[in-house]
């Protein structure tokens, strides 16, 4: 008679441990099956206004002759491809603003402010290199302008108007981009992103740049400290 009501016993104690696995199984299934937020396309980045900064390297030339401009950076992108680029010493004085529109381009480099007849013209002024818009409108997001020729390569990496473009993601978010020219003279830019932000973009608004102070000055790479 014992062994009769030990068989129901242990019985029972295997449902009551079978109804709370499988109610969690379904639970954790179910958590699954939901999908990631999805990324942003092309056209709602666009209406995003994004704030990054962090550290910025810019090397040209070839050693021993190479020289590389370093310190930090703060960009904004507004709406209507709109921007200020701001390039600071590693002491976090201002060095050079950059801002444009998609019709304009000029550059405050502490002394004056000065118009330029292209993007490219602009950033080489500020930076010692003509980078492509493309460069601080689409690859600061990780991605190449589609609206461009590009060729996607392993691990993310792209070549985008004679680039090789290599960005690196930490939690979903840009923390390294680094380009290296692959036509022309050598030249590499390298951002390390340590802050970013984004709301709904405003159309950008015409105010006088403030001054900046000190000039952006590229040394030998044998001089770094």
């Amino acid at each position: 008679m014992p062994a009769r009501e030990s068989v129901p016993l242990r019985l029972a104690r295997g449902r009551n441990w079978t109804l709370p696995m499988a109610l969690g199984l379904s639970l954790f299934l179910a958590a699954c099956a939901i999908p990631p937020a999805p990324k942003p396309t092309p056209a709602q980045a666009s209406q995003l206004r994004l704030n990054i900064s962090g550290r910025i390297s810019v090397l040209t030339g070839e050693p021993p002759e190479q020289k590389n401009l370093y310190g930090g950076f703060r960009l904004e992108l507004l709406a209507g491809g709109a921007g200020h680029f701001d390039v600071f010493s590693p002491l976090g004085q201002m060095l050079a603003r950059a801002r444009w529109t998609s019709e304009s381009a000029s550059l405050n480099n502490g002394r004056q402010t000065q118009d330029y007849a292209s993007f490219e013209d602009m950033t080489e002024a500020a930076l010692g290199v003509a980078l492509p818009r493309a460069a601080l409108q689409n690859w600061v997001r990780g991605e190449p302008a589609t609206t461009l020729p590009f060729t996607r390569l392993g691990d993310g990496a792209f070549e985008q108007l004679g680039w090789r473009v290599q960005p690196r993601f930490e939690g979903g978010r840009l923390h390294v981009l680094r380009a290296k020219r692959m036509q022309g003279p050598a030249a590499q830019l390298s951002l390390v992103v340590d802050e970013t932000s984004a709301q709904r973009a405003i159309p950008a608004a015409s105010s006088p740049a403030p001054q900046a102070s000190g000039s952006a000055s590229a040394t030998p790479e044998s001089a770094r400290p």
